[in-house]
């Protein structure tokens, strides 16, 4: 392996960072979705927290619920609670307030999930690029140095260039497939768990809206 590595030369360390790059965000991407609560348990924060704005609880007092609750839901939640407190006072209808909440707790939702993911989106680019950098190097390599030789009929003149260039190929081809791999997993279970909990996002929309009289 260490062969291999060096046998690469320069376009192989950047071409580690990117590897490295990938599994932390692949690994760190695999904890949070794992974190997604069940539904059941998404049920019981939203009931929660529609029955404190039902009841009349504070904003104050809805905002910390739903700062310790955090994750996926309480970051949902509080992100249209927040938008809520700014159009509250406007001279808007109730549906063009709960058209902007749903949306904004929509895209809330599935921002969180797919946070970190233009990370493996740019290797899948990136690690290409410096795979096909790390050719055209190797074959800058081998032509120079036939060059430097003026001869045609031996091997042994090219193979270090032509090596370097299959190794940095290989390397950038596995680093670019494993993260593309990865984000589409990630983004297509970021788009299913958003469609998941919409419901119930909107359901919290629909009871700050109707608490909105008493608020005024």
């Amino acid at each position: 392996m260490i062969s291999f590595f060096v046998g690469g030369g320069a376009f192989m360390y950047p071409l580690l960072l990117c590897s490295i790059l990938s599994v932390a965000f692949v690994v760190e991407r695999a904890i949070t979705h794992l974190k997604v609560r069940r539904e059941e348990k998404l049920r019981d924060i939203i009931q929660q927290a529609v029955s404190m704005v039902e009841n009349g609880a504070g904003s104050e007092e809805v905002t910390t619920f739903l700062d310790e609750t955090g994750g996926l839901v309480g970051e949902t939640l509080a992100v249209a609670y927040e938008r809520y407190s700014h159009i509250a006072g406007a001279e808007r209808s109730i549906e063009e307030k709960r058209s902007e909440l749903q949306d904004i707790s929509f895209s809330a939702a599935r921002d969180y999930l797919r946070r970190n993911l233009g990370v493996l989106e740019f290797m899948t680019v990136g690690a290409t690029l410096l795979g096909l950098l790390g050719t055209i190097h190797g074959m800058i390599k081998s032509f120079g140095a036939i060059a430097k030789a003026g001869v045609l009929g031996d091997p042994t003149i090219v193979a270090s260039g032509i090596s370097m260039a299959l190794h940095t190929t290989a390397t950038g081809l596995v680093v670019a497939l494993f993260a593309t791999v990865f984000f589409y997993i990630y983004r297509g279970n970021a788009d299913r768990k958003t469609i998941q909990v919409e419901p119930y996002a909107f359901s919290f929309v629909d009871a700050v809206l109707r608490s909105q009289p008493r608020a005024e």
